[in-house]
């Protein structure tokens, strides 16, 4: 076990057949634009694109906690910490397990948003597959290019460039699911019902979005495709907030630390 590391955990938990889930999950709404796009008009690019992810708030943290914590929480079922710690410091498994789910949630998203950015803005236009109509709101390829600057939060990137815009906010999408999933792996090993601990996530994201006042509701924070362009601060302030919790429930694991057992 002295070898176990954190990039052999991410490649253990790589099986193909979660590959293939993950890979068909992010085809649908690919498989679904491209059965309605001749039914619509869209402005730009960035309509294209704010499309496609549009339904996703809907599934956001729970395919974020789904990616590793169900494979965690079988693990806590098992007791398989308690055997491996007699082979690892146990704090030292757990940074590794931790890091793993961080890492596997922020680029499971990351690549899933950028991968649908670099279709809607760069391959969909080269290949005719978007049906672009600036011209039936009223705007020509100038205007729309100036709408397209403030119409949403983030936006605002795209005057230093689409990559820019694209990789920005894949960064953004990528780093929120990490820390709902960071969420409900501390709550695991605080919260006896595994279901609930996982489920805590999405209640989070919920309610805060609706408890919230605008802008700074949760879902427009990672999605802001509902409400008018805001300052991007107003989009950190809630995931500060997340941060927040997620450090209060490290500290509270760390004070509680030895009397985990029963738990873990």
């Amino acid at each position: 076990m002295s070898q176990y590391s954190i990039g052999r955990e991410i490649a253990y938990k790589l099986k193909f057949r979660n590959v293939l889930i993950w890979l068909f999950i992010m085809c649908l709404p690919i498989i679904y634009y491209l059965a309605v796009r001749d039914s619509y008009e869209f402005k730009d690019s960035l309509q294209v694109f704010s499309f496609m992810v549009k339904n996703m708030p809907i599934f956001f943290t729970i395919l974020a906690t789904l990616i590793y914590l169900p494979l965690f929480s079988a693990e806590l079922k098992n007791r398989f910490l308690v055997y491996t710690r007699l082979r690892m410091p146990i704090k030292k498994l757990l940074f590794i397990k931790f890091s793993a789910n961080f890492l596997l949630s922020f680029s499971v998203f990351f690549i899933y948003i950028f991968s649908l950015f670099s279709l809607c803005f760069y391959i969909f236009p080269s290949l005719g597959l978007a049906h672009l109509q600036p011209e039936a709101y009223n705007l020509n390829e100038i205007t729309v290019q100036e709408d397209a600057y403030t119409r949403f939060t983030f936006t605002q990137l795209l005057e230093y460039g689409s990559l820019t815009y694209g990789l920005i906010y894949s960064f953004w999408v990528g780093i929120n699911a990490a820390i709902y999933a960071s969420i409900g792996f501390l709550l695991l090993l605080i919260v006896p019902n595994k279901f609930v601990a996982m489920s805590i996530p999405t209640l989070i994201f919920f309610v805060g979005s609706y408890l919230l006042d605008r802008p700074f509701q949760l879902l427009d924070a990672v999605f802001p495709y509902n409400y008018i362009q805001q300052p991007i601060w107003t989009a950190v302030t809630p995931f500060i907030g997340l941060c927040c919790l997620c450090l209060c429930l490290f500290l509270y694991i760390r004070k509680k630390f030895d009397y985990l057992d029963d738990l873990i």
